[in-house]
């Protein structure tokens, strides 16, 4: 975990059994953590560090905007703490289903979490070109 982010891409198999993080996750979920339903159709795995900031984030938005109660909603119902002190995460059929994960998983760093994917929505994922995104103009 270089400056405090998850790095990196590694492929790990099989997906229905425990996962084993690699070495350089390991020090992001001493702490535990939650899984989660994410965008584009991937898991997510929360430090319990990331996973607070994101829930204050997500309950603090307006009640009466639909799509934020939605989102919240359904991101709330997804979640479920981890128990990582095994260095291994088990991720529930429901959730593998709700990815399309089959016998395989690649695991992602994206930054604050880890992103959990079928490898060829991962495939399909990485060959986006990074100057055709549409980006914040933050960025």
């Amino acid at each position: 975990m270089a400056g405090g982010l998850l790095l990196g891409t590694l492929e790990l198999q099989p997906a229905d059994a425990p996962l084993e993080l690699p070495d350089r996750f390991l020090s992001a979920f001493a702490g535990g953590g939650v899984l989660s339903a994410w965008l584009d159709g991937c898991l997510a795995l929360w430090p319990a560090r990331s996973w607070s900031s994101l829930a204050d984030r997500l309950t603090s938005l307006p009640v009466g905007a639909g799509d934020a109660r939605s989102f919240t909603r359904l991101l709330f119902a997804s979640a479920i703490e981890l128990d990582f002190d095994h260095g291994t995460v088990t991720v529930p059929a429901g959730h593998r289903a709700m990815a399309g994960i089959g016998d395989r998983v690649v695991l992602v760093g994206a930054g604050d979490h880890a992103e959990l994917w079928d490898p060829a929505a991962w495939t399909a994922q990485a060959r986006r070109r990074l100057e055709n995104l549409d980006l914040p103009a933050a960025v």
